[in-house]
């Protein structure tokens, strides 16, 4: 089993300033405010029901967008040609981004001799961009990942807020849907205070909850928290019931729909769970459940014993307690480059979409309505389902799509996401041929 902690990186010093996210955002930031521009409304952002969703990182940098950050994500001293490493394991395709948003990759070349070129999520360029192939190929929306530790960084915060300025922005005038998911990968200087705090924030300052485009089940604005009960982070039960309460019952900001971020193991308390019996009240006390599995199988054989040990029974017990339950699908996975490995070491094979696809019809077949997609674009683990390039730089080494078209897993989870809707019938094979993007 592949055990995923693609969040680590957020355990850094920036922890050792334990502010609030406010204190970071200046008076001058007036994106930070309502959002009050065009927007359109195809996608019903009153429930959760029905839909797929992606998860999106946002995390990427370059050097020129206006930050201090160089090439964040995409890898290590890339601005030096000879002792630059990328930890990234796809390479995104940029051929419909405004070159305005591209930066060359100091003596990289493409295949074409052209140079290699890479996009800035800080940019709105690229955000929007994104919005738009989600309007055009089906896809509901997305739960922005906001690692809470990020957004206390005075250094950090101001990536953190535009990203989310400008995806909220994406989802308003593409008509799609987005809420926050926000990832607890805090490391041990971690505080309950510090989660709190940036949830004001965002209720105060962004006013998220009014947000026409920001996502409500049953009344309620919906929350990811993702990281409690995991082995490696370092939450303690009294910390956990503490958050949950904050969310669900403080007289502010409380009234949340919470849906917890969890180990696929969360019910038996095994695998990458805590033991400690306190957490199995704590996971039963969300109104929904979100098992991280991206990587948890990587065959038909492992998928089927997970559907056995973690799907069935966690819809079982669910059903009768009235909570949903939002499992995760991933297209495939690999992190040679991060983990410096041998080329294919790391990978689970996408099949040239099959192994995706079945997962959404194991779900459709069991009754699932709400899909987690891990992630739009994550290339860091080659999770990703936005464009990526088949032609990859001279010299380098990363996955592809297989000659597949760019934009085959974007028409791959707009299909998928008709399915779990119910407005396609159930199918175990990839349907051919696949929808046409809008306009």
């Amino acid at each position: 089993m592949v055990k995923l902690n693609p969040r680590s990186w957020a355990a850094t010093p920036i922890m050792l300033a334990i502010l609030t996210a406010g204190a970071f955002a200046a008076e001058d930031e007036p994106w930070l405010g309502p959002y009050n521009g065009p927007s359109r409304a195809d996608v019903d952002a009153s429930t959760i029901d029905g839909k797929v969703l992606c998860g999106y990182q946002g995390w990427f940098n370059t050097p020129g967008d206006g930050t201090n950050f160089g090439f964040t994500h995409w890898g290590q001293r890339l601005d030096q040609p000879d002792r630059g490493r990328f930890t990234v394991d796809l390479w995104p395709d940029v051929s419909e981004y405004d070159p305005s948003d591209l930066r060359d990759v100091p003596g990289l070349k493409m295949p074409d001799g052209s140079p290699a070129r890479l996009y800035s999520a800080f940019r709105k360029g690229p955000v929007l961009l994104h919005t738009n192939w989600m309007r055009r190929y089906g896809i509901d929306g997305v739960f922005v990942s906001r690692f809470v530790g990020e957004a206390a960084d005075p250094n950090r915060a101001r990536h953190v807020n535009t990203v989310l300025a400008n995806l909220r922005e994406g989802c308003h005038r593409e008509g799609r849907v987005w809420a926050l998911m926000l990832d607890l990968s805090m490391g041990r200087r971690a505080t309950t205070q510090m989660v709190k705090d940036d949830w004001k924030f965002l209720c105060d300052r962004v006013k998220v909850r009014e947000d026409s485009r920001y996502l409500h089940h049953q009344g309620k604005p919906v929350v990811l928290l993702w990281g409690l009960g995991f082995k490696d982070r370092p939450w303690t039960p009294q910390q956990a019931e503490e958050l949950v309460d904050f969310f669900k019952n403080d007289p502010n900001y409380g009234g949340v729909y919470l849906i917890g971020g969890v180990d696929p193991f969360w019910r038996t308390l095994r695998g990458d769970s805590r033991p400690a019996p306190a957490w199995a009240k704590i996971y039963r006390s969300f109104d929904a459940v979100s098992p991280w599995d991206a990587g948890r199988y990587r065959d038909d054989a492992s998928m089927d014993h997970i559907r056995k040990e973690v799907w069935e029974g966690d819809l079982a017990e669910l059903k009768t307690l009235g909570k949903d339950y939002m499992p995760t699908a991933f297209p495939g996975f690999c992190w040679d480059n991060m983990r410096r490995t041998t080329p294919g070491k790391t990978m689970i094979p996408r099949r040239k979409g099959e192994f995706y696809w079945r997962q959404f019809a194991i779900f459709r077949e069991l009754g699932v309505r709400t899909v987690f997609v891990g992630m739009f674009d994550e290339v860091d683990e080659g999770t990703a389902i936005y464009k990526v390039s088949n032609q990859i730089p001279e010299g380098k080494y990363f996955a592809t799509y297989d000659g597949l078209p760019s934009d085959f897993y974007l028409k791959l989870t707009g299909a998928a996401t008709k399915m779990i809707r119910g407005d396609a019938p159930l199918s175990v094979k990839i349907p051919d041929p696949l929808p046409v993007p809008v306009e």
